[in-house]
């Protein structure tokens, strides 16, 4: 039954805020481990080490896109649709879509080794072919958690998530990576902490999987190849337009590593990681809101839940902003504080916060298209996918890292406006970009008194007065969005969606 009324709509908003405040503070936690690892990997490993590491890891994190066939999303409208059934018990659809993932991932593994092992004289990484060798296998065990914490996340359940991803995961990866530092063999230490956070994550998914849903019943579940053929062709759309934005994504550090080498891909991966948790307020919300976007979709159609992502896309810029402005007017000292010569990447890291700001909440529309329309997102993806590598290309060479970033941010502005004219023609939804002005218009209010008030970035060192200064700005950026509201009686929340 469709629960609409305002009540129930604060409900709803209640609900996401409440999983995001406990997946954010699951990255809080998982900040340490993240802070622990990167002082590790830049400080004892080294830039040119920790580039060849990272290359290996976006490596995986692409084939995730691929390997991945999109079901940690659309694995609630399986979900749903099989509830709406009755047909067979939902572990046996959690089974489905793992069978699936694993069948993918095994074979794109397969094919990641086989070619690294070939060409392994001829790839332009330092140290990346043992890398991209070793994690490859590492793709199953992240196709495999995705679809086992989305599971749970179906039911509501974002604990698994939260624990899983913030403590178990970094934890396990960072006392492994030390461990190996301290044995003598730093070369594999890095990826033996990958493996083993992998496998402990893995086991503490099935652990939630097994109580969120009872007995899984595997022993009467029968995979059945004509129903799996049938929801892998389902998938290709969506699945080729993750391919695509996995590696978008991840492309400039490949470019940077192969124009610029290892060292400067070291440095650009560290802004890229300080730049991680405006990503993670958006992920924050992701748990529930997700799932919730769908279930409105299917409830209420296109343009109530157009609506409702369009009430979350300015609370999400609203949370954000905050994260944005600390980033940009101290990002130098914090890329310093990681290891001499990380200071450099500041001007990419500004650049890449902007970019990510944008895409984490403006990005909420592609949920639209990957239930929707999925052919529309994946034309669309690919025109981004095509410029961006095109800028980072002619960019890179000229500018160094700071071009990649800027072909990063021109690319992300050409992708939200495609976005834009995409649901115009095809949903007759239009979101103004008024919308969205109050909190991005106080934000930068608050991050240029900060940057006029601290003056030249030169320093690479944060002192307490830089604290007093960023506790200012973030106080002018309440005062204003505050100052908003009361002038325009408007609610700051996420209204529209259905809790089912």
């Amino acid at each position: 039954m469709s629960r609409s009324d305002p009540e129930n709509e604060d409900d709803a908003h209640r609900m996401v805020v409440r999983g995001a405040l406990a997946t954010g503070a699951g990255f809080l936690v998982k900040l340490g481990a993240r802070l622990g690892f990167l002082l590790i990997a830049g400080r004892l490993f080294g830039a040119a080490t920790f580039g060849a590491y990272s290359i290996g890891v976006a490596a995986v994190e692409s084939g995730v896109g691929l390997a991945g066939l999109s079901l940690k999303k659309v694995i609630f409208q399986l979900l749903d649709a099989n509830v709406a059934a009755g047909e067979t018990p939902a572990t046996h659809v959690v089974a489905d879509a793992a069978m699936l993932v694993l069948l993918a991932s095994t074979a794109l593994a397969a094919t990641i080794m086989t070619v690294t092992a070939l060409a392994a004289g001829h790839i332009p990484f330092e140290g990346a072919p043992a890398a991209l060798f070793w994690l490859a296998p590492m793709i199953a065990g992240q196709t495999l958690v995705d679809v086992m914490l989305a599971a749970s996340r179906w039911r509501h359940a974002i604990r698994y998530e939260v624990v899983g991803r913030s403590i178990v995961e970094p934890y396990t990866q960072l006392a492994v990576a030390a461990a190996g530092w301290w044995a003598g063999v730093p070369g594999w230490a890095l990826i033996a902490g990958y493996w083993a956070g992998n496998f402990g994550v893995n086991a503490y998914a099935l652990a939630g999987l097994r109580r969120c849903f009872g007995p899984l019943q595997l022993a009467s579940y029968r995979p059945e190849p004509r129903r799996l053929l049938a929801i892998a062709r389902s998938l290709i759309p969506n699945t080729a337009t993750d391919l695509l934005s996995g590696i978008y994504t991840r492309a400039d550090l490949y470019i940077v590593g192969a124009l610029l080498g290892a060292r400067w891909a070291g440095i650009y991966s560290m802004a890229q990681q300080v730049r991680t948790p405006l990503r993670q307020v958006r992920q924050s919300f992701d748990g529930l809101l997700v799932p919730l976007v769908a279930r409105t979709l299917a409830e209420r159609g296109p343009a109530a839940t157009a609506r409702a992502i369009a009430a979350a896309v300015r609370f999400l810029l609203a949370v954000q902003m905050p994260f944005l402005l600390a980033i940009v007017a101290f990002g130098r000292p914090l890329l310093g504080a990681f290891g001499t010569g990380f200071e450099r990447g500041y001007a990419a890291l500004a650049l890449l916060a902007a970019a990510e700001a944008l895409q984490g909440s403006l990005g909420l529309g592609d949920l639209l298209f990957t239930y929707l329309l999925p052919g529309a997102g994946l034309r669309m993806a690919a025109i981004a996918f095509s410029a961006g590598i095109a800028l980072v290309l002619l960019l890179t060479p000229l500018l160094g890292i700071a071009g990649a970033a800027a072909a990063m941010l021109v690319a992300t502005v050409l992708q939200a406006a495609l976005r834009r004219r995409t649901l115009s023609a095809r949903l007759a939804h239009r979101m103004p970009v008024a919308f969205g002005a109050p909190p991005v218009l106080a934000g930068l209010a608050a991050l240029g008194m900060t940057l006029v008030l601290r003056g030249p970035v030169a320093t690479i060192r944060f002192t307490l007065a830089d604290a007093a200064l960023l506790a200012a700005g973030l106080g002018l950026y309440a005062l204003l969005l505050a100052g908003w509201l009361r002038w325009s009686g408007e609610r700051l929340s996420m209204t529209g969606l259905s809790t089912g």
